[in-house]
């Protein structure tokens, strides 16, 4: 397993990411096809000659173009919503409100209303 984690640590950001992809395709095929469907498949891609399984890998999928390419798009209403021409809050330093009113950072006061 330490040998796998290093060739990870080892390949390019697109690299990873089409290994990501790659999985995921895989993972969805496989809940499409019955295990003899499966062996069918591989035993098929297995008899194909080195010529024609180059063709195949140069008609696969585009390469993805970012360093962790997103599996398949994210629902909208997972996103979070920023606000919109909302006005400025003003700020105020912590420091500054707590002198005005008398108090201490802690929030008491002392008995002459000066903070402590």
């Amino acid at each position: 397993m330490h040998s796998r984690m290093n060739e990870w640590v080892a390949m390019s950001p697109q690299d990873r990411a089409a290994a990501r992809l790659n999985f995921a395709k895989t993972k969805e095929l496989s809940k499409q096809l019955t295990a003899d469907e499966k062996k069918a498949k591989w035993e098929t891609y297995q008899a194909l000659s080195p010529e024609e399984k180059a063709k195949m890998a140069a008609k696969g999928s585009p390469k993805p173009t970012g360093a962790a390419t997103a599996v398949k798009p994210v629902p909208t209403q997972k996103l979070a919503v920023t606000p919109k021409n909302l006005p400025p809050q003003p700020k105020v330093p912590a420091s500054a409100s707590a002198t005005t009113t008398g108090e201490t950072a802690m929030g008491a006061t002392s008995p002459a209303g000066k903070p402590n």
